[in-house]
């Protein structure tokens, strides 16, 4: 009976448009290439027991993948009110825009559907039918050091028109939820997604946790009675692809974001590719982003540092009286005299709130390219000059033992981004403020560095190459300034 339905297999193969292979991969197993998904089946349990997801064609070289789970390490699991399934022969249809695999029992029928143009998969399931999915230890990322641990972590979510909710392993043994046909729920990590969500009758089950990045959804039908319809997105983080199945599924990338930065996330993310497109480079197409948006925030930066200007013109002049004040007097009558100084020079005591403002007007930006650079899939797996992997730290060398906090590697953005911005703050004059008042500035524009450093030393290298490339353009704005006062007073 086995051989009979391995050459009906293989002669459904062989007539489709888009032809899939189907081989033994273990006894009893056969393994389907399907567009976006190479999917090992149990023919007689009538469930996968491995599954990889491509970017693109999983027949094509070269491109990035992810396992979901394999044997033994993750599950999909279908249990019937027949119970687990078993004994089932299957069938293999490759049609013009997917490929069908039918499992027949006594009992019953279980039928998937892969889509060849997409990174989706139907399952159709009998009355009573749940399923059980967890990923496998595959799919957890490398673990960054440091605050990149933020970008080595998975989750549960549910994704809706109301956005994306995770669920934390540090919430509870377990959750329960419930999820319509406007909904999906599921498992992602930082770059790849597994979500299910029901055509027509809701589901429901439970999010559990059996340990660290290890989450595990069982889901059931609302109504028992019905058959159910599951489709399945298994594929990148990727904004046109997440679209492609499903608008809603777009509420994933920079979901901690309000909507106006997550717009301004996805307009840096089409301004970084077209970059891309025009110089074929990731790395150099960040460099050019970086640029970009100097020139496109130059009228915001020009405000800013104008009203910096002002509050540099006002600290200066009442410095004297303030500081003597300071001195001689201590508690009420140190505050009574200085509310005197303020109200002699017509200055608010809340005057230094406005350089304040003109930081706090450039925030937006720096978020939305920090955000956009971390969730872009497009940097995923992608080198530039030393750097294996502008997603990762850029790892210029090993080191002989691993650090607390900064882990094991040589980062040298870090360093070069911190020696720029300590340039800058050495070389930065500002006319309107005293001696005195320049040194506490350059003090404060050290410490940022430091903590700059420190921050940002196990993030990504593709947000850190930004940043390097912004603290560069800003000195060569410093310096080109230097250069224009010196023409000037000669």
């Amino acid at each position: 009976m086995h051989g009979a339905l391995m050459l009906k297999i293989v002669k459904n193969l062989a007539v489709g448009a888009l032809a899939m292979v189907a081989c033994a991969v273990q006894a009893d197993e056969f393994e389907v290439n399907a567009g976006r998904s190479r999917v090992v089946f149990d023919r007689l349990a009538g469930v996968p027991v491995q599954w990889t997801v491509c970017e693109s064609d999983c027949s094509s070289e070269g491109v990035r993948s992810a396992e979901l789970f394999a044997r033994g390490d993750g599950l999909f699991n279908v249990l019937s009110r027949f119970g687990p399934g078993g004994n089932f022969g299957a069938v293999v249809e490759a049609g013009e825009g997917s490929t069908r695999i039918v499992f027949q029992a006594v009992t019953e029928t279980r039928v998937y559907r892969i889509a060849h143009d997409k990174a989706s998969m139907q399952v159709e399931l009998l009355p009573g039918t749940s399923l059980q999915l967890a990923t496998g230890q595959n799919f957890i990322p490398g673990q960054l050091p440091g605050f990149g641990q933020l970008y080595s972590r998975v989750h549960a979510v549910t994704v809706s028109d109301d956005g994306q909710e995770i669920y934390a392993d540090s919430d509870a043994p377990a959750v329960d939820i419930e999820v319509d046909g406007g909904q999906w729920a599921g498992i992602r990590n930082r770059y790849w997604t597994w979500l299910v969500r029901p055509v027509g009758a809701g589901l429901s089950g439970q999010i559990s946790f059996s340990e660290l990045d290890r989450p595990h959804l069982d889901l059931q039908p609302v109504d028992p009675a019905l058959p159910v319809v599951v489709e399945i997105y298994a594929g990148a983080v990727e904004w046109r692809e997440l679209r492609e199945v499903s608008p809603v599924l777009s509420e994933m990338l920079f979901a901690a974001l309000w909507d106006f930065l997550r717009w301004l996330c996805f307009g840096m993310l089409l301004l970084l590719e077209f970059l891309q497109n025009l110089v074929g480079s990731f790395g150099v197409a960040i460099i050019l982003l970086s640029l970009s948006v100097k020139i496109l925030m130059a009228p915001l930066t020009a405000i800013a540092d104008r009203w910096q200007a002002d509050v540099n013109r006002i600290n200066t002049l009442m410095e004297p009286e303030l500081t003597a004040i300071k001195r001689d007097y201590k508690g009420e009558d140190a505050h009574r005299r200085i509310l005197g100084v303020y109200k002699k020079h017509n200055v608010s005591q809340w005057y230094t709130f406005k350089s304040a403002a003109g930081f706090l007007i450039q925030i937006p930006v720096f978020i939305a390219a920090f955000d956009m650079l971390a969730e872009s899939f497009a940097l995923n797996q992608i080198g530039f000059l030393w750097m294996p992997d502008l997603a990762a730290p850029d790892q210029l060398a090993a080191l002989p033992f691993a650090f607390p906090f900064f882990g094991g590697w040589l980062n040298l953005l870090p360093f070069l981004m911190t020696g720029l911005s300590v340039l800058a703050a050495w070389l930065q004059n500002e006319d309107s403020l005293s001696p005195e008042l320049q040194r506490q500035q350059s003090i404060r524009l050290y410490l940022m560095s430091a903590v700059f450093f420190l921050a940002f030393y196990t993030f990504p290298a593709g947000m850190v190459l930004y940043w390097t490339s912004s603290n560069l353009f800003h000195l060569l704005k410093v310096e080109l300034g230097s250069l224009f006062k010196r023409g000037q007073q000669a």
